[in-house]
């Protein structure tokens, strides 16, 4: 039974947030020059996250009815896009649902006679970041909140309509036409997924689909209704309707049951158990976990990126509406799919859908690390690391040659179909350094021993021992490769950058990985060797500047700034190398500035420690990409890549580790009214916070998660520093030097401070802010945020027309 007195708390706590705020502003409450959040009891920023995150909320003050602007809300495996339709639309996917989630699961609909959506005069509907739910408000008297249920592939639209004339209450699940489906997914049997039954009964009803697909994949998408009655009925093959007792307080609990993750495969039998017991539990114990299961999320990073003029205010948004979004459809058993994701209103049309790829995918994932959320890495790393046995055996058929190779485009069980059938990806080499060095990075960051032993150090060797395998040796005892493509962009080449830059990233830390576990000295040995006598990048040597292969350059078939490469994410060169000039001229010099929605160029450009570059590459890629109020796209080419290129640029421009070296906001615009702050993770499993404002760093805080030693960046040059040990206030080490090494202990805070101006003459702020309540925009773009309230004779005319 539902407790009254629970839900009247759930109800005030997204108030609090701003889930169901009414307050007057979008701003964070600006802290003084010369306070700081740093909490030393917790080695993080001190953040009122309900009120800081609200913020961000994503508003619309007009119902929306363009299925492709309209708002998103997933639970981490299940997701929907929401627009205004005959009373609720929603587009529901499953990550689990459909090989790489190639195929929506349906629609829903909500009706009510008279519509939901009439007779009112004031309308908001809010994306709460912080409890990741939607809630649209219509005067005060009907609230329509969309959730999750935590951990499942359940979620629920809970109702509250204190209307008196409510006669009738319908709720649609249906499927387009797919008697014309297209295989954009390769799936091995397109009539099953050509084929939907349906069903309805006493409990619940719903639409399956799918149900033959021999890799196991096919869903059943399912509702029924707590806190009312209801009965069903099948309304034709393709859709079923409940029809709901009009309730002032009601639960519709729908569900995407995917056949992968259900017992015997058996997809009905297990969305009808997930809709029973989550009924059963009820929506207050429901909403408490969801919430719960989001606030924690929430917690484990914090950035702060602003300046006067407010455009930083709203990069920082998109971070935090990007980081929701990929985390909404983040937690299934197979990765959130660059294009198709869970959030998308176009049925199952789509593209790209074959495969996995690596150069999309890669920006879609990359940031997590840093934010705390390892989880996330791993799904992605999964994809690959599943598949070890059957890439070493294609790589066998393929090459002839022992060791491991990872197609570019690579479907959900590891086939290679979408990659050899292209020129532009057939003779890709590389994509197994990024897949090997990407797991090597998850063990960097959480420490764990096992993993590396048992899957990142075991990929990490198949993989180098195939690019010893694939190099070729000249007179002179240099390695080179004779023979592959510079990525999509250049093909059949010698020397492609790539290549040279993926032996050089993995073959150090493969080296270091051996050792470590005391294992293969002798393959430890050869691939030294190979470091040691590789041939040396391609490079114009008239500009100074580095080519994607030998020359003369090969016929350009993509817009990719190969040579870049060596920057992110191979990090070979970056801040500190002798080599950083060289690079940076090469990033200036790159044929194909901002050209794809994947355009990786403000992280590299953080990389290089070119902080107005990454700023306004950042800028340059929403007023390039982002077209819609939602944050979403309308490219065709990819629509989730762009906003992570913002997390991971965001992230380096706060924090580098890359190396080894904690190195804090390293590619900052030089604007003096920039104030940044953040609390990321670092690589060696550090918590490391830092403050900036008014053009100077305060302090930086590190917290060992595992006692492992690193090396700091001194953030003030040579100005003498402190290592204060925050338990006890014990200071450690003082020096003057540009960076120095800090030992440390297990769960152990420290503080980095100047002896001049430590943290103690700093006063102590609590970042919080208030609800966001309308639209943001970005300077000198058409790129928004929300949706305003419509001139008063215009909105009116329109609910009138409901």
């Amino acid at each position: 039974m539902r407790s009254p007195r629970l839900l009247a708390a759930l109800l005030a706590a997204l108030c609090v947030s701003g889930g169901l705020a009414a307050l007057p502003s979008a701003s964070a409450a600006p802290a003084a020059a010369a306070d700081v959040a740093f909490d030393p009891g917790t080695g993080a920023l001190d953040v009122d996250y309900a009120h800081y995150l609200s913020r961000h909320d994503i508003v619309y003050n007009e119902p929306e009815t363009d299925p492709g602007r309209g708002l998103t809300v997933g639970n981490g495996r299940v997701g929907a896009m929401a627009w205004a339709q005959n009373g609720l639309s929603l587009q529901v996917s499953g990550v689990d649902a459909s090989e790489q989630s190639v195929f929506g699961a349906g629609d829903l609909g909500l009706a009510t006679t008279p519509a939901m959506d009439s007779g009112y005069r004031t309308y908001q509907q809010r994306l709460s970041l912080y409890d990741g739910t939607l809630t649209t408000k219509y005067d005060g008297d009907r609230t329509v909140t969309v959730m999750g249920e935590a951990g499942s592939e359940v979620m629920g639209i809970h109702v509250e309509d204190a209307r008196t004339d409510v006669s009738a209450v319908t709720l649609d699940l249906g499927l387009w036409d797919v008697s014309k489906l297209a295989n954009s997914g390769d799936v091995p049997d397109l009539d099953t997924w050509k084929t939907v039954s349906a069903y309805a009964d006493a409990d619940s009803a719903g639409i399956s689909r799918g149900q033959a697909d021999p890799n196991g994949f096919g869903y059943t998408l399912a509702a029924t209704v707590e806190g009312a009655p209801f009965t069903a009925k099948v309304v034709d093959g393709r859709t079923v309707r409940l029809t709901i007792t009009p309730s002032s307080s009601y639960t519709v609990w729908f569900t995407s049951s995917s056949r992968l993750d259900a017992p015997g495969h058996d997809s009905l039998t297990q969305a009808k158990k997930a809709l029973g017991s989550v009924r059963s539990a009820g929506y207050a114990k429901a909403l408490a976990g969801y919430l719960d299961w989001w606030h924690a999320f929430w917690q484990k990073s914090f950035v702060q990126y602003a300046n006067a003029s407010g455009d930083a205010d709203y990069l920082e948004n998109v971070y935090y509406l990007a980081t929701y979004l990929i985390a909404a459809g983040g937690q299934g058993n197979y990765p959130f799919h660059f294009i198709n994701g869970v959030f998308r209103a176009t049925g199952d049309d789509t593209k790209w859908s074959n495969a996995y790829w690596y150069w999309n995918q890669r920006d879609v994932y990359h940031s997590f690390l840093a934010s705390g959320h390892a989880d996330m890495t791993a799904t992605f790393n999964n994809l690959y690391s599943r598949n070890a046995a059957a890439l070493k055996a294609y790589t066998r058929t393929r090459y002839g040659v022992e060791g491991l190779w990872v197609p570019e485009t690579m479907g959900w069980d590891g086939n290679a179909r979408g990659t050899v059938n292209s020129d532009y990806t057939k003779n890709i080499l590389s994509t197994g350094t990024e897949a090997a060095e990407s797991m090597y990075a998850q063990y960097q960051y959480t420490d764990d021993t096992a993993y590396l032993r048992d899957t990142a150090y075991p990929f990490m060797r198949d993989v180098a021992v195939f690019y010893t395998k694939m190099l070729s040796k000249d007179a002179s005892g240099t390695y080179y490769m004779a023979n592959s493509n510079a990525h999509e962009t250049y093909w059949n080449v010698r020397n492609a950058i790539t290549d040279l830059a993926a032996v050089r990233s993995l073959f150090p830390a493969a080296v270091a990985a051996a050792r470590r576990l005391g294992r293969d000295a002798d393959l430890a040995a050869r691939w030294q060797d190979v470091l040691d006598h590789l041939v040396a990048y391609p490079s114009d040597t008239a500009k100074d500047t580095y080519l994607p292969h030998t020359p003369p350059l090969a016929q350009t078939r993509n817009d990719e700034n190969v040579a870049s490469e060596l920057v992110w994410p191979y990090g070979v060169t970056g801040i500190g190398y002798p080599d950083r000039p060289k690079a940076v001229d090469t990033w200036n010099a790159r044929p194909f500035p901002y050209d794809n929605v994947w355009a990786n160029d403000a992280i590299q450009a953080a990389r290089l420690g070119l902080g107005d570059q990454a700023y306004d590459g950042m800028k340059k890629m929403l007023q390039k990409y982002q077209n819609f109020p939602n944050g979403l796209t309308a490219n065709t080419n990819g629509v989730f890549e762009y906003l992570g290129v913002n997390l991971s640029a965001m992230n380096e421009s706060l924090l580098q580790s890359y190396n080894g070296k904690i190195r804090v906001f390293p590619a900052i615009p030089s604007d003096p009214s920039f104030t940044g702050r953040f609390t990321l993770r670092a690589s060696g499993g550090f918590t490391v916070s830092a403050e900036r404002a008014a053009g100077e760093t305060a302090y930086v805080g590190i917290r060992s998660l595992y006692g492992n030693s690193t090396t700091v960046v001194n953030p003030w040059g040579t100005q003498q520093v402190r290592v204060r040990r925050l338990s006890d206030n014990a200071v450690l080490q003082t020096t003057s030097a540009a960076e120095f090494t800090l030992d440390t202990a297990k769960d152990t805070g420290y503080v980095v401070e100047r002896t001049a101006k430590p943290l103690g003459d700093y006063g102590h702020t609590t970042l919080t802010g208030t609800a966001n309540q309308g639209v943001k925009t970005l300077g000198g773009t058409a790129s928004s945020l929300g949706v305003g309230a419509a001139p008063a004779p215009a909105a009116a005319a329109r609910r009138a027309a409901r």
